[in-house]
């Protein structure tokens, strides 16, 4: 018989006096305590690092979103996948799970443990989902890509506009171009005759190896010759490892985050571990 099922141990609890000398003085170690604090403030401590980083990327879609309009988007038709939509959409859910899990942590609510774990469980599983997608569809992606980038290049390029999304379209390829010296999007030719210069074989400036004036319009050996969509296609096969590295990384934390949830919730359901 263990001490803890001892007659005496028992009948001097249910009177309310303290442990008999020699026996152990609680089912919960102070080492169980001791774990489930470190658990605690680890996990509210790194809530309070997701919290503040939401703040901070809401308030770059905010402010991109304010000063730049639908800044950075690629593609005028899903004006939804701007820097700017992503950035704000991206910094609700990180405060919203912030706030769970700080609120979650510190007033040892349940509730809210399960509400941090059912929605970090989704956002993986939405990653998940969308990294075996693009996996799978990824020559239909680049298709449909590559579609939207000639229309958008046929009919949303003009040199000078009035229609700020537009505008902001032309810039962001125009950068696009410098940087990656490419062309078009499977080569330079997809600007001959585009609705800015309907009559002409010519390209933006910001396809000209050296940046000279007027250098959209002269021969073609002065254009880059690869199309932009090559470029972008090698830049991510080159940055495979950095990618595989930051997607590995961000799963296993969110992972360890689940986990540290339920031993909270756990410990809190028990009503074992009380501090």
């Amino acid at each position: 018989m263990t001490a803890i099922d001892d007659p005496r141990y028992q009948a001097n609890l249910q009177q309310g006096g303290g442990h008999p000398k020699g026996q152990p003085p609680n089912v919960m170690g102070r080492g169980e305590k001791l774990s489930f604090c470190i658990v605690k403030y680890i996990f509210f401590g790194f809530n309070v690092f997701i919290w503040f980083l939401g703040c901070g990327v809401l308030s770059l879609g905010v402010w991109l979103h304010v000063n730049r309009g639908p800044y950075m988007s690629l593609v005028p038709a899903y004006s939804f996948l701007s820097a700017s939509s992503l950035c704000i959409t991206a910094g609700c859910i990180i405060l919203i799970v912030g706030f769970l899990g700080c609120c979650g942590a510190f007033l040892e609510n349940q509730c809210m443990l399960i509400g941090y774990f059912v929605l970090v469980l989704l956002i993986f599983t939405l990653e998940v989902t969308a990294g075996t997608l693009g996996i799978v569809k990824q020559n239909e992606m680049r298709e449909v890509l590559k579609e939207e980038f000639l229309i958008s290049i046929q009919q949303d390029y003009h040199p000078v506009v009035e229609d700020q999304n537009k505008d902001n379209w032309r810039n962001v390829m125009n950068s696009l171009q410098k940087e990656l010296h490419c062309c078009g999007i499977n080569n330079y030719t997809d600007w001959y005759y585009v609705s800015a210069w309907p009559n002409e074989e010519r390209v933006p400036d910001s396809c000209c190896v050296r940046s000279l004036n007027l250098c959209g319009q002269l021969d073609k050996s002065y254009w880059y010759n690869r199309g932009c969509l090559e470029e972008i296609e090698y830049w991510f096969i080159r940055n495979m490892y950095v990618l595989g590295v930051v997607g590995i990384t961000v799963a296993v934390i969110q992972i360890l985050a689940m986990v540290a949830a339920i031993i909270l919730f756990c410990y809190l359901r028990s009503r074992k571990y009380l501090l």
